[in-house]
């Protein structure tokens, strides 16, 4: 149960991920460090989600 919680998170947290990224993207001088940090922190997330999601797959099948 907790597994799928932190997916939903996960994907909240992606998502505002996403749109601090379009919204940096958009300003007349975008700033190259905040775009770089924005995309390592939604790659980690998006890490993290496969893993989650690989878990709660594997306890699917186990179950």
């Amino acid at each position: 149960m907790i597994t799928r919680y932190l997916i939903h998170r996960l994907h909240g947290r992606h998502a505002l991920l996403e749109d601090a990224l379009g919204e940096e993207m958009r300003r007349p001088k975008p700033d190259d460090r905040r775009i770089a940090d924005i995309k390592k922190r939604k790659l980690l997330v998006r890490d993290r989600l496969r893993a989650l999601e690989l878990k709660l797959a594997t306890q699917g099948l186990a179950a």
